[in-house]
């Protein structure tokens, strides 16, 4: 059922376009983890990217594992400057993720 999934959604800003292909690239690493491979969505369309921001929104089902799928997120805040990104069920907030970068 839709309402029974999570939904992932937000964005951060990165200091650079390189600090953003490095958390990319963290995550693609962290997400071919074969526990989180078969996970859905496909996670590197869930990324979307305009120019230092990345942009998140992904629905998980019930069954995926959210802690595992906070990995990944974790993974994209630790060089973000700015953003947050939330695990929403039922249109509740149920965990978020800030950017955790300190200037």
């Amino acid at each position: 059922m839709q309402h029974d999934a999570f939904e992932l959604r937000g964005s951060y800003r990165y200091p650079s376009l390189v600090e953003l292909d490095r958390a990319l690239i963290a995550a693609r690493a962290r997400i071919e983890d074969d526990e989180l491979a078969d996970l859905e969505p496909d996670w590197m369309q869930a990324f979307v990217r305009r120019g230092t921001t990345l942009r998140v929104q992904a629905l998980l089902p019930a069954a995926a594992d959210r802690f595992l799928a906070a990995e990944v997120i974790q993974t994209l805040a630790r060089s973000a400057v700015e953003g947050v990104i939330e695990i929403n069920r039922d249109g509740r907030c149920v965990d978020w993720f800030p950017s955790q970068q300190l200037e």
